[in-house]
């Protein structure tokens, strides 16, 4: 967390030769408000989001920057040893194999975000990220500024930071391959009035997103005449045209292809 916020405190001379609007492009990748331009709102954050995999999208070495390359490599070999523990548990919460999510290939995609919200002197006027859902399996490191909050019995919540805790979202995907035993969250962050910047390290971990031969929808195992599929079988391209579509949202893929 504190070399994503010596990233972000930088010149804007030293961070602007990685600045790019091309998020489905480039490896390396720093901006503001990724989906600016595809939706109504802008929020008070930028973000340093780095590819770790598959192979041919892996940010090479030298293009991660020096301020933060060793950390950042170092949290990509912790944080997916707490993936791959968590969707053996997740397996086995279903009664399936430990092994069966990895199989899947929830491990083949991984993206390491650091989102920087800085001081902002109106909070009410806007806010840090807009209410939405991930799509796989999320690993969030964040500091004490907080602002976190998931919605729970259609009321916000506040998260408070737990001093060496990690944050864990479950996806979209998990929902619907779950057939609804596991559901997305739905989370937002709030601006703050706070001077000192609020620092968040997300790690995502998903399916492999270029095959449109492969069809995922909910497990066989999961489904007995009493407990149909709740949703049809979808390709993570149609998954990802519409998150690249449009701006944050919440569940909407799930809503698109419930049956």
């Amino acid at each position: 967390m504190n070399t994503i916020k010596a990233f972000h405190e930088q010149p804007h001379e030293a961070k602007s030769k990685l600045y790019t609007r091309a998020h489905d492009r480039e490896w390396v990748i720093y901006t503001s408000n990724y989906d600016l331009y595809r939706t109504n709102t802008a929020t008070w954050h930028d973000s340093l989001a780095v590819w770790l995999s598959p192979e041919k999208k892996r940010a090479g070495e030298k293009e991660i920057p020096e301020v933060y390359r060793k950390e950042l490599l170092a949290w990509d070999l912790h944080s997916e040893k707490v993936a791959e523990t968590l969707l053996e548990l997740l397996s086995e919460g279903l009664g399936l194999g430990a092994e069966k999510f990895k199989d899947l290939g929830f491990l083949v995609t991984k993206l390491i975000v650091g989102h920087y919200h800085p001081y902002c002197p109106q909070p009410d006027l806007t806010v840090g990220l807009t209410p939405h859902t991930d799509s796989g399996l999320t690993v969030l490191l964040q500091n004490q500024v907080g602002g976190l909050q998931v919605k729970h019995d259609d009321e916000w919540v506040d998260v408070e930071p737990i001093p060496g805790a990690l944050t864990i979202n479950i996806g979209d995907t998990i929902q619907i391959m779950s057939n609804d035993k596991y559901v997305s969250v739905e989370h937002r962050v709030l601006a703050k009035a706070s001077k000192e910047p609020r620092i968040s390290v997300v790690a995502f971990f998903n399916l492999e997103t270029e095959s449109d031969t492969n069809y995922f929808g909910p497990l066989p195992e999961l489904l007995t005449l009493d407990k149909p599929a709740l949703y049809r079988k979808f390709t993570m391209p149609e998954f990802q045209e519409g998150f690249y579509s449009k701006g944050l949202d919440s569940k909407s893929f799930i809503q698109k292809i419930r049956l």
